[in-house]
């Protein structure tokens, strides 16, 4: 029998997670999914019963590694279904998500997708937060991400196969890895496609300490992302509004990562742009202007350290810690 959705699962290196996420679709209500877990070339790649999976409708599929772009096509063109939707190897699925979702689409039949809520959990269980989304126009959900509030997510997108593959789906260039989602979404939201809001928490995202979110990689593609998104706008009149708002948070998340990994000097560097992009933010002079002391004050705390540990330094805590 044909799925009714097909679920895209990319995998790279991920043993820890996999056993629980793939749990998570098999207690879906729903029961008409297929399941394709796209291996991204991980060396510790295995068959899946050695996962415990043991489900006809879960599908292995193995890639070169090529990143996750790559492993989100490969999955798109082996599903059986109409429908499409992803989970990440960390994350987990709410059992209501695929009935809830489907049943929305149903009732708008002029939607090419739906998008819901999603909550955020260390890996211990521990709720961190819920984000709630709301109904946006494509105009509104474009300013909405460009601005670093994104009302659609990877996290809760289930999409008629045909409207992603009108988009070119997911782009496999190594340098976005990270960003692929973003990059998708700012195609998706240009073509116009009639994306409607269901309401509910459908999914669970985990933070822990390889989130790839918070490594160096990640904030490096913000970087290249820049020079994409203006080669994109070069092609799409309705974008060149919203760059400089891209290039504001963009410059901002990467000033923030070097405080953050104590190189004040090169978050000057990153504030600077920002500043230009946005001259009425006071939260961005506020950045720059730290920034510039703490890289002024470097000679001295390379001197303190020398010396040995300051009497008031602190342990950071981190979830779940």
């Amino acid at each position: 029998m044909r799925p009714r959705v097909s679920i895209v699962l990319p995998y790279y290196e991920g043993r820890r997670w996999l056993a629980r996420a793939v749990d998570s679709i098999r207690r879906q209500t729903e029961p008409g999914w297929e399941l394709l877990i796209v291996d991204d070339g991980s060396v510790d790649a295995a068959p899946g019963a050695l996962y415990g999976i043991h489900d006809p409708r879960v599908r292995w599929l193995r890639i070169a590694h090529a990143g996750k772009g790559a492993a989100l096509n490969q999955g798109v063109r082996h599903a059986r279904a109409d429908v499409i939707c992803f989970l990440d190897q960390d994350d987990v699925m709410l059992p209501e998500r695929l009935s809830v979702q489907l049943s929305g689409l149903r009732r708008h039949p002029a939607a090419e997708g739906v998008y819901s809520d999603y909550e955020r959990r260390c890996e211990d269980g521990h709720l961190i937060d819920r984000f709630i989304s709301r109904p946006v126009t494509s105009a509104e959900g474009l300013h909405a991400m460009a601005v670093g509030r994104s009302p659609v997510t990877m996290q809760t997108l289930l999409l008629r196969k045909p409207a992603l593959e009108a988009v070119g789906g997911f782009s496999e260039r190594p340098e976005l890895t990270g960003l692929d989602d973003l990059e998708f979404f700012v195609r998706l939201f240009l073509s116009g496609a009639a994306l409607h809001y269901v309401p509910g928490v459908v999914q669970s995202w985990t933070r822990h300490e390889r989130n790839y979110s918070g490594s160096a990689s990640f904030h490096d593609a913000r970087a290249h992302w820049l020079d994409h998104l203006n080669r994109l706008a070069e092609r799409h009149p309705a974008l060149r509004p919203e760059v400089r708002h891209f290039r504001f948070h963009a410059r901002t998340m990467r000033g923030i990562h070097f405080l953050g990994t104590s190189r004040p000097r090169a978050a000057v560097r990153e504030f600077v742009p920002a500043v230009l992009a946005k001259p009425g933010s006071p939260n961005a002079y506020y950045l720059l202007l730290k920034s510039i002391v703490l890289a002024l004050q470097a000679p001295a705390r390379r001197s303190n350290r020398i010396a040995g540990p300051h009497p008031n330094r602190f342990e950071r805590r981190s979830c779940g810690s």
